[in-house]
């Protein structure tokens, strides 16, 4: 983007009319948007999901990881009408649901022949990108973590060949039992690639270590790898992990994860530990979060909102913390479910920022779920464990 829009920036005040104005009516465009087929686009028998649409409804590419994300939506949604809470706000039937995954992993065994599609597929590729000239773990583990929630909603939806040839990918990326954040492609050179959160083994391994043991034991050494390295990091240096929020969330959503699926109370203390870091970057004056630590004059992304309140919700009912007690998490509740709500555009996805104010599809996953869980919460019927088990 040609420039950063700061707080107190006319352009930022700028809003978007009819905005929705309940978390049910939220929570239903939400979900019709995804499941629209400006989101979910055809390629031949197969479908990809787009990673944003312009303002004016085109797309900018499609983007394998986020066909991992909401293959997760899919099943998640498809579950929901068996909730006691459920208001159908938030449903996807689930036949049509089951017929959506298949497409998408019918594009993803097309795009990754080899367990290695491109990062993105622009909608004109002849425009240059240098995440294309890597392979990303993220990336792979995010899709892995998708195959492993249809398989446990449809089993056999993925092909056994085809989970096959993803996991053989990531363990190309494993060296001395560390797991590298990407490789470069043949033809690419590793000067030509930035330093980027991404490119880093960092603190977004260990969603990626909780994504590796939901797909089964064996991966069991290298999620055990990345949890020692990352807990003692996040020991040893604190507030120093975090520099963006958006993967220092991943952080915490991957701590959570991995209680969830264990019950392992030193993995929920983890995220407790790293969410009052969080915490610390609450704004007094809005009660939201700047996308870089320390930065709170510049404008807030929905991704970074949609985490907070997810990963918040969960450790509220986890009794980790407390609204009472925590005074930035009592200010940060409401806020950053009104900041979530105000950004969702007309024809129901979330707008990402107020600089390029694309609609985001991998925002709006977060903020579906984010407003899931928020009714499950009011609700009385949150399950804390379950719902760090699922989080996207």
């Amino acid at each position: 983007m040609s420039r950063t829009i700061r707080v107190g920036d006319p352009q930022r005040l700028a809003q978007p009319a009819n905005r929705v104005r309940s978390p049910s009516e939220a929570l239903h465009g939400l979900t019709e948007w995804l499941i629209s087929d400006r989101v979910l686009q055809g390629v031949g028998a197969g479908a990809g999901v787009a990673n944003w649409l312009w303002p004016d409804g085109m797309r900018d590419g499609l983007y394998p990881e986020i066909g991992g994300y909401y293959l997760q939506f899919l099943a998640l949604a498809a579950s929901s009408r068996t909730r006691p809470d459920s208001s159908g706000s938030g449903i996807v039937e689930p036949v049509a649901a089951h017929h959506a995954a298949a497409r998408i992993v019918e594009w993803l065994d097309k795009a990754g022949p080899n367990g290695d599609p491109l990062t993105l597929y622009h909608r004109d590729m002849s425009q240059s990108d240098w995440r294309n000239k890597c392979l990303f773990a993220f990336d792979l583990g995010m899709i892995l973590r998708g195959f492993a929630s249809v398989n446990s909603r449809w089993p056999g939806t993925v092909p056994a060949v085809l989970m096959a040839r993803y996991c053989a990918s990531i363990r190309s990326l494993v060296s001395d039992g560390r797991l590298r954040s990407h490789t470069v492609r043949s033809g690419a050179w590793e000067h030509e690639i930035p330093v980027k959160w991404s490119t880093r083994v960092d603190v977004h391994h260990v969603k990626i270590a909780a994504a590796l043991a939901s797909v089964g034991p064996q991966f069991g050494e290298i999620v055990l790898s990345i949890i020692g390295e990352q807990a003692e990091a996040l020991e040893s240096e604190g507030r120093a992990r975090m520099r963006e929020l958006h993967p220092f969330l991943y952080l915490v959503e991957g701590w959570l994860t991995l209680w969830g699926q264990s019950g392992d109370r030193a993995f929920l203390d983890h995220a407790g530990a790293a969410f009052r870091i969080v915490l610390g970057e609450i704004s007094p004056d809005h009660g939201t979060l700047p996308p870089i630590a320390g930065r709170r004059d510049l404008a807030t992304r929905s991704d970074v909102l949609a985490q907070a309140l997810r990963a918040g919700l969960i450790l509220e009912q986890a009794g980790w913390i407390d609204a009472a007690t925590t005074p930035e998490w009592s200010m940060a509740r409401n806020s950053l479910e009104d900041a979530i709500l105000s950004k969702v555009t007309p024809e129901g996805g979330i707008e990402f920022d107020a600089i390029g104010r694309h609609r985001n599809v991998w925002a709006s996953l977060f903020a579906w779920q984010a407003l899931d869980l928020l009714g499950q919460a009011n609700s009385g019927l949150l399950d804390a464990r379950k719902a760090a088990a699922s989080l996207i």
